[in-house]
């Protein structure tokens, strides 16, 4: 009897035992990856000159660093590169999965099956710097956050980011996910350079969701009244960091401090930063030396980046949807999958080197400066080489990029006026000479980043003299086509003739069957309206 009653209590203590170890290993298992990460809480900084590409200061900026929320700035490039790509429309809705509503906080909440816009994501990215949205954002273009995190590294190395890697969209701590406050130098650049409208988005001081309202935690946003953005950041083992940018009295500058135990000290600095180097800035125009290389576009290979250049260049491409959205828009009602190129598109390519074409020899029997000229006004076509099957990026390359509407060849003028006078149609001016001005078509070949991607398809509604009268019939556009709130605005300055005049444009479309069905939708408002490809 009593050997029977000392049973139960040896039996306890084994269990009691056995769960003290089980605990243990949990516990090790759960803080491992922490202690994979090395303490990186360190300064280094560095300060260059958007418009020149020279480097005014810079401190251990070669030094790797964590760069905490700050990825999310190439998360948001990623998601402008698609948007301008036509792939996707700031109304587009997207659904958080499990994965992305299990984020730790900061996040904005919402539950596993909720949608969310493109346009609320971005905002709740700059102001809340929301992980799970970064999540949601990640999963909708590659269909997992492992996925997308590749293919932000690869955009990276294209933009001339040698020494950047990327592990998740958000910046939560991985040890493998590391910067240089050099490398974000070149993002904080290219941002700007190629996304201009949708740069817009990183001044956002507030954002309202829901019953909620998020400040946005650069608390620098006008300082000066120059800084203008970009992103904060903080893990423990990085600190706080940010990246911003200044921008006044014709001078651009590009600030990143990482490393700093409070953000106060972080701010503290980064206003030295300003206030030192914004008036040494270069005035004027943005100088070749400090044009980052878009990904995708064409001959872009050998523009030089004064703060770092990879040694091969590599182009990313805005890339068409991916096969699991194909798959839901195929089975949708009346929704039709994109036409591969050459073959269906793999969802793994996200990058490769782009071919660089022979240069073509010179006629010696014809000036050099008339041939170049009339080899450009000929009619452009894309090339239809006979690419091997697993060529895809560079099938797609040949297929998608058009020079659009050629110059008028050498010895071509503009017909005589008729005689006699006629009263100029609407969205027509009067240049020089008297002759009119179709302020609908004139310059049609877009020669500014417009935010549109090359190749992709713009609708132009007119031209006014002034950038208010633009933006007017942009507004009116809008307003008779509730559709067109779905595309972004643009207003782009040109010159005809010595007279100064704004196209009033919307960018974002998927192609032309797009673009045209808007501009029938328009036309049926008895409005002008122009498709084209940028």
């Amino acid at each position: 009897m009593a050997s029977q009653a000392k049973t139960p209590w040896r039996v306890v203590l084994v269990r009691a035992f056995a769960a003290v170890l089980v605990a243990l290993a949990v516990s090790a298992h759960t803080v491992a990856p922490a202690q994979a990460i090395e303490n990186l809480r360190k300064y280094a900084g560095i300060v260059v000159d958007a418009k020149s590409g020279q480097v005014l200061y810079e401190e251990a900026a070669d030094s790797k660093r964590y760069p905490a929320s700050v990825s999310k700035v190439m998360t948001l490039y990623i998601l402008f590169q698609e948007l301008s790509a036509g792939n996707i429309k700031l109304s587009t809705k997207m659904t958080v999965s499990a994965h992305a509503a299990a984020a730790v906080p900061t996040k904005l909440g919402l539950r596993a099956g909720a949608t969310i816009t493109v346009e609320d994501a971005i905002k709740s990215l700059v102001t809340l710097s929301a992980n799970d949205m970064a999540r949601v954002i990640a999963e909708h273009i590659s269909g997992t956050e492992s996925k997308f995190a590749e293919r932000m590294t690869a955009t990276a190395r294209a933009l001339g980011m040698r020494n950047t890697t990327y592990r998740n969209a958000s910046g939560l701590p991985d040890g493998a996910q590391l910067t240089t406050v050099r490398d974000q130098a070149i993002l904080g650049i290219a941002i700007y350079q190629h996304f201009p409208s949708y740069y817009e988005f990183f001044q956002t001081r507030s954002f309202s969701y829901g019953k909620s309202t998020y400040g946005n935690h650069n608390r620098l946003l006008g300082y000066m009244g120059a800084v203008d953005g970009i992103k904060t950041g903080y893990i423990n083992a990085a600190g706080s960091n940010l990246l911003t940018a200044a921008r006044k009295d014709g001078r651009h500058i590009v600030i990143v401090a990482f490393g700093f135990n409070t953000a106060g000290a972080r701010d503290e600095k980064v206003r030295q930063l300003v206030a030192t180097y914004l008036p040494k800035g270069r005035r004027g125009d943005y100088l070749q030396t400090a044009l980052i290389p878009m990904p995708g576009r064409q001959g872009n290979g050998n523009v030089q980046v004064a703060v770092a250049q990879p040694s091969q260049p590599v182009f990313v491409m805005p890339m068409p949807l991916p096969g699991f959205r194909l798959a839901q828009l195929v089975a949708a009602n009346g929704a039709r999958p994109q036409a591969p190129a050459v073959q269906p598109m793999p969802d793994v390519v996200v990058a490769s080197v782009a071919p660089v074409p022979a240069p073509m020899p010179a006629d010696l029997g014809l000036q050099p400066a008339v041939q170049a000229v009339n080899t450009l006004a000929a009619p452009s076509q894309a090339p239809q080489p006979a690419y091997p099957s697993q060529d895809i990026i560079g099938a797609w390359l040949s297929e998608s990029y058009n020079l659009g509407a050629p110059p008028a060849a050498l010895g071509q003028t503009v017909p005589s006026a008729p005689l006699g006078f006629q009263p100029p149609p609407a969205n027509v001016g009067t240049q020089q000479g008297g002759q009119p001005v179709d302020l609908l078509t004139s310059g049609s070949v877009t020669t500014a980043d417009t935010g549109a991607a090359p190749g992709g398809w713009v609708v132009q509604i007119g031209a006014g003299p002034s950038e208010d009268s633009a933006r007017s019939l942009l507004a009116d556009a809008a307003g008779k086509v509730g559709t067109l709130g779905d595309f972004r605005s643009y207003v782009e300055r040109f010159e005809k003739n010595g007279q100064i005049f704004f196209r009033a444009r919307f960018i974002g479309f998927g192609g032309r069957d797009d673009a045209t069905a808007m501009c029938n939708q328009l036309k049926q408002q008895d409005m002008s309206c122009l498709a084209m490809q940028s």
